[in-house]
């Protein structure tokens, strides 16, 4: 199943990097907490973008994830878009235009952090 593309976002984005930062960071954090399938085990993500392109090929689907990462995304990915608007929107930029740097990884962990604490709680 997919869940984004990059190719449904690369008209308005106007690049395959900035059409696929937001899915990069995504599963880059995804990796990092073990919510990621086996696939992506001992990888380097550590330019989440670039790692996100050549391996998935612009796509994101439930591949990418374990059970217990696609049980999140499914809960959370939409409210994740919704917050990637908001922390553009917040810096005055476009939704696409969002540079991949610490600060805005930091942002989005710490985000994704939460709701997956809370995600968590509320399956208990």
């Amino acid at each position: 199943m997919s869940i984004d593309r990059g190719d449904s976002h690369f008209d308005d984005a106007g690049s395959w990097e900035k059409a696929c930062r937001h899915m990069g960071l995504f599963l880059a954090w995804a990796m990092e907490r073990g919510l990621a399938s086996a696939d992506h085990e001992g990888e380097d993500a550590s330019s989440a973008t670039a790692y996100f392109i050549a391996a998935c090929d612009t796509k994101l689907t439930d591949e990418d994830f374990g059970d217990e990462g696609n049980a999140f995304v499914a809960a959370t990915y939409e409210d994740y878009l919704g917050e990637v608007s908001a922390y553009a929107g917040a810096l005055c930029v476009g939704d696409y235009d969002l540079s991949e740097d610490a600060t805005t990884a930091a942002h989005f962990h710490a985000w994704l952090d939460t709701a997956l604490a809370a995600w968590r709680q509320s399956r208990n």
